[in-house]
């Protein structure tokens, strides 16, 4: 079972830390977490991500941060996999963080707009550096919450609203949270709620992940000279794969049921309609076979990936949840 590649769109501000995001998570998914691997299509566009990688680890002072997107819009497509057997392809775009504050008529915006249109999943990226203590009206102009609120009502206006029985995901990644990691886990998520209340709101239909990553625990005292050491950068793109797969499951069993149910009529049917149409019956019957089996290999994804996903706080409409099958 493949299915078709996920759009997932990162926003955050100049500053945010999307790009150092993307190359520590790719590091760390090159080697696997659980089994789980993360490989770009492009080789070569896969051996850039390692080698900028690479000098972030080898190098010392300010130059070792990757300086700021000066505009180029960067496409990678990934495979997700485990035990190098593909569940997901993703896609994913780098851009200069000024695009969140820039006006529509700038190419790069207008670019990120169409490609947040056609997007699966979205990742809010937060820095910690602003959640050091309790936030303040000036947080929200920090980090451009209320621009990325208007992104997702600009998303919503041109698709169909979700529901809790279909609902969209969204990653809130806390970037350099070694910078905030002395605050209350519960006061940070409250932060969040108040920054983007309508994805809590109910019977929204918003599936929310709020997730801290790092890149090292040293860099909140030492960011030149700290060690490297990624922390749960892995997780938004598990979310991202897990919520296409919830999805589909879903899917799924609405077919089975519509399916097992189209059976149950012809089994109930006199012995000459029965007769008549016993090919249509087997037919019937061949499909439910397959769509049990790939419910099946869904909830075996969905069941290593939701292992995972205890560590981090998951809302749907609002509401608290635990990631399972």
């Amino acid at each position: 079972m493949q299915l078709e590649n996920i759009k997932t769109t990162i926003l955050g501000t100049t500053g945010a830390g999307k790009t150092s995001y993307l190359l520590g998570m790719y590091a760390v998914m090159q080697t696997g977490v659980q089994g789980f691997t993360l490989s770009a299509k492009d080789i070569d566009r896969g051996l850039d991500l390692i080698e900028k990688w690479e000098q972030l680890i080898a190098l010392q002072g300010e130059d070792r941060w990757p300086a700021p997107n000066a505009g180029t819009m960067e496409h990678y497509t990934f495979d997700f996999s485990y035990g190098f057997r593909l569940i997901q392809s993703l896609e994913w775009i780098d851009y200069r963080g000024l695009a969140l504050s820039d006006h529509s008529s700038q190419q790069d915006v207008q670019e990120l707009t169409n490609y947040l249109s056609e997007s699966g999943c979205l990742f809010l990226c937060i820095s910690g550096e602003y959640l050091t203590d309790k936030i303040t009206p000036n947080t929200v102009r920090e980090i451009k919450s209320d621009r990325m609120n208007q992104f997702i009502q600009q998303y919503i206006s041109n698709k169909q609203n979700p529901t809790p029985e279909n609902p969209f995901p969204i990653a809130i990644i806390i970037t350099k949270y070694d910078l905030c990691h002395h605050r209350d886990k519960q006061e940070v998520i409250e932060d969040m709620k108040k920054l983007f209340p309508a994805l809590f709101t109910h019977d929204s239909g918003w599936l929310v992940m709020i997730c801290p990553v790092s890149l090292g625990k040293e860099l909140c005292d030492d960011p030149d000279h700290g060690d490297i050491v990624p922390i749960n950068t892995h997780l938004p793109i598990v979310f991202a794969v897990y919520s296409q797969l919830r999805a589909h499951g879903i899917q799924l069993k609405d077919k089975r049921d519509r399916t097992s149910k189209t059976i149950d009529n012809f089994n109930k049917a006199n012995p000459i309609v029965k007769w008549i149409k016993d090919k249509e019956v087997q037919n019937n019957t061949s499909q439910l076979q397959a769509i049990e089996a790939e419910i099946s290999a869904v909830e075996e994804n969905m069941q290593l990936l939701s292992k995972e996903l205890q560590q981090v706080s998951l809302f749907l409409s609002g509401s608290e949840v635990i990631a399972g099958v």
